[in-house]
């Protein structure tokens, strides 16, 4: 089994994102299916962000340098805003965070995770904020809970209506 070092994290480029498709896929799924007005979505905020739109995105690259992971941030939806440390808190949104399925388990998420943390430090953001789809609630709250502490807080009708899910806050 490959371990994570073997992976180059690296800023996404337009050449990252056709090949983030099936990973993106993989994810986007309602009782088994895609879910195919989403995946489209995710793909052109990948897209934009690749092509310079100022939000920050980092891709996992395997040793034959295709896409293994993304994530990404940019500014937050208001709504995140009350879960600030304090008003002055130069919050940044966590956007998009997908895994392959083939890579989980291994360190790489963490990797990716915590170089996004730095490298949203070093453009200047002090804390960054996020929340997670209920459909991830068995893959990913316990991750973001090991890596940035409990939830500070309950978003409301974020993900659809009636959804409840935690806030995740990290300082950078």
């Amino acid at each position: 089994m490959e371990d994570a070092p073997s992976f180059q994290i690296a800023r996404l480029t337009v050449g990252d994102v056709p090949g983030l498709r099936g990973i993106v896929e993989a994810w986007i799924r309602r009782d088994g299916r895609t879910i195919d007005e989403e995946i489209e979505r995710t793909m052109a905020v990948l897209q934009a962000a690749a092509a310079g739109n100022g939000d920050l995105y980092l891709v996992a690259r395997a040793p034959d340098s295709r896409p293994a992971g993304v994530m990404g941030c940019g500014t937050p939806d208001d709504r995140f805003l009350p879960f600030r440390s304090s008003p002055e808190a130069r919050a940044v949104g966590l956007k998009t965070a997908f895994l392959s399925p083939d890579a989980r388990g291994r360190g790489l998420g963490k990797e990716l995770l915590q170089a996004l943390f730095r490298a949203a430090g070093q453009a200047g953001w002090t804390e960054m904020l996020w929340s997670s789809n209920p459909r991830y609630r068995t893959t990913a709250w316990s991750f973001y809970s090991a890596l940035a502490g409990d939830p500070v807080g309950i978003l409301e009708d974020f993900f659809e209506e009636g959804s409840r899910t935690p806030v995740w806050r990290k300082p950078l």
